[in-house]
C-alpha cells in the first residue's frame, strides 16, 4: 500500500528542497545497455524485443525505492509501484500511447501478450489530460530506427513532476555479436540521485540477464 513519507524522518528532505528551489530540476544519462540476452529471448520465445525491454525496465524501476517516490503539492508518497505508459505504432507514422497495470509475478511472455491486447483495445492513439494524470506510470518510448549518443524528452514546467522517463535505440552489434543500445533515463534531481540510476542500471542487467533461465 502506498505511504506519506514523514518529511522530518526523511533522509533527503534538505536535498529535496535544494532542488525544489528550481524551475527545471530535471536531467537525464544516457549509457550503453547491453542487451544481447534480451534479443536472444525474444527470438527464443517468440515476443517482440520491445516488449521485452519494457518488462526488464519496469522490473528495474520497481526494484528502486526512489524511482516510487512521487512529489504531491508538498507532501512526497512512497507508491506500491509503478505502471508503464508506452508509445507504440498506431497508423500514418503516428504513435500511439497505451498504459497497462504492472504485475510483479508476470513472466515476460505473459507481459507481451497483454501489451498487444491492450494495444488492440486502446480506443484513441493519445490519452485525454485527465486518464493521463491518473496512473503513476513510468513515460516508455524507442527510437528504433536509429543509435544515438544522447536525447532528451518533452517535460512540464511543473518541478513537482516525478515521472521517470525512459527512452532507448536501435540496438547494434559488435564484432563479438554482442548487442547494445543508448539507454536514457530523465528524472527530478528532487526525488533521484546519481546513485538511484546506478542501482536502476545494475537492476536492468541483473531482469536482462536473468532472461537465460526463462
Amino acid at each position: 500500500m502506498e505511504k506519506r513519507i514523514d518529511r522530518e524522518n526523511w533522509n533527503r528532505d534538505a536535498h529535496d528542497k535544494l532542488f525544489a528551489r528550481l524551475e527545471v530540476p530535471f536531467y537525464s544519462l544516457t549509457w550503453r545497455a547491453d542487451v544481447t540476452e534480451a534479443v536472444a529471448f525474444a527470438k527464443r520465445r517468440g515476443v517482440p524485443f520491445y516488449s521485452v525491454m519494457i518488462w526488464v525496465t519496469m522490473r528495474a524501476i520497481n526494484g528502486v525505492e526512489a524511482f516510487r517516490y512521487e512529489l504531491r503539492g508538498d507532501e512526497v508518497w512512497l507508491l506500491d509501484r509503478r505502471n508503464p505508459s508506452y508509445t507504440y505504432p498506431w497508423d500514418d507514422e503516428l504513435f500511439g500511447i497505451c498504459g497497462l497495470e504492472w504485475r510483479d509475478d508476470e513472466d515476460p511472455v505473459s507481459f507481451a501478450l497483454r501489451m498487444r491486447e491492450a494495444e488492440r483495445n486502446n480506443p484513441a492513439p493519445v490519452p485525454t489530460a485527465e486518464a493521463d494524470e491518473a496512473g503513476h506510470d513510468v513515460y516508455i518510448s524507442c527510437l528504433p530506427w536509429m543509435d544515438y549518443t544522447h536525447i532528451t524528452q518533452e517535460f512540464p514546467l511543473d518541478n513537482t513532476d516525478s515521472t521517470p522517463r525512459v527512452m532507448w535505440g536501435r540496438f547494434e552489434t559488435d564484432e563479438k555479436g554482442r548487442k547494445t543500445l543508448s539507454y536514457t533515463v530523465q528524472v527530478n534531481h528532487r526525488l533521484i540521485d546519481g546513485i538511484h540510476l546506478k542501482r536502476l542500471s545494475e537492476g536492468l542487467c541483473g531482469a536482462i540477464h536473468a532472461l537465460e533461465a526463462l
